[in-house]
């Protein structure tokens, strides 16, 4: 059955979400890095050692990374200790909240289900963006991301998986850890393009749509000259990370941006879209950004996987 189009951007444009992004973990850190919008990052202190010079973080010391580590993801709102209560004091009243993170690891693995549990609890927005392990990361790394992920799906609204596996095909030349500094930027595209769209009234709306959870897949392309909007387009359903069936999606996101966006550009768009994703509900936003070169869109799709 065809699914219905709505815009996002309606509502008052003056009041725009009140947004922070939380790095969780070494690669978390790493991937807020010249984060658009206030972030802090969370970390042990090897993680600390390494990340990014500079960066606001919170540095978990052995008996807090030992107590967050432990705690039920239900359950992190009522610990009451300093770490928690410093949390707390970071995420509170923040309409929108981006957390960042690779599953494998004793940090993030552990703690950002807590984290987006306490995040919801408090009111905000949980959108948590994630890179799973490499496969040649060994089982280890692999069967802990495996066994976190169900429990963040669970906590956050909306939660964004990035297989390592997929950089081979985008960075197929690239040195193995340059690599890792792609995924960076590219966990980073979903939350600047979604910032630049959303009021507070969307918030709503997309809550509705999505449910209690969704997890999503993205994808992203650009275009130019006369046919950039199918270029664009295509670009971004040739995404590595949509490794499943594109008829089984409910949801699609998608976020056209550009120098100027007229409404020719945003039906074919939208139609192209379509085509792809039959039994889906698109929910859209427009955004100009006065620095593209290009047409870009950004895809993000219910991942039934």
């Amino acid at each position: 059955m065809v699914r219905d189009v709505r815009s996002l951007g309606y509502g008052n444009l003056t009041e725009r979400p009140r947004l922070k992004a939380i790095g969780i973990g070494g690669a978390g850190c790493n991937a807020i890095a010249n984060s658009p919008f206030p972030s802090v990052g969370l970390c042990s202190h090897l993680d600390n050692v390494n990340g990014p010079p500079g960066q606001r973080r919170l540095v978990l010391g052995p008996d807090e990374h030992a107590l967050l580590t432990s705690a039920s993801p239900r359950m992190m709102g009522s610990v009451e200790r300093a770490i928690s209560r410093r949390l707390r004091q970071e995420v509170e009243g923040y309409d929108l909240i981006f957390l960042f993170a690779g599953l494998g690891g004793e940090t993030a693995s552990y703690i950002l289900p807590g984290l987006a549990n306490l995040c919801r609890h408090l009111g905000g927005m949980v959108i948590a963006s994630v890179a799973m392990p490499f496969s040649a990361e060994g089982p280890g790394r692999r069967s802990t991301a495996a066994a976190a992920l169900p429990k963040l799906i669970e906590a956050a609204h909306l939660t964004i998986t990035y297989p390592n596996d997929g950089l081979l095909e985008v960075a197929p030349n690239l040195p193995f850890r340059r690599t890792f500094k792609v995924m960076d930027e590219i966990m980073k595209v979903p939350a600047r393009e979604l910032a630049g769209v959303l009021t507070r009234d969307d918030l709503r709306g997309l809550r509705s749509e999505i449910g209690l959870s969704m997890h999503m897949r993205m994808g992203a392309g650009a275009g130019a000259g006369m046919q950039r909007e199918s270029v664009a387009v295509s670009e971004a359903f040739g995404s590595p990370w949509f490794d499943f069936d594109l008829k089984e999606s409910a949801v699609a996101l998608v976020v056209i941006s550009g120098r100027e966006v007229d409404d020719f550009s945003v039906r074919d768009i939208l139609g192209h879209v379509r085509a792809r994703v039959p039994n889906a509900s698109i929910l859209y936003g427009v955004r100009s950004d006065a620095s593209a070169d290009d047409l870009r869109v950004t895809v993000l799709l219910d991942a039934r996987v």
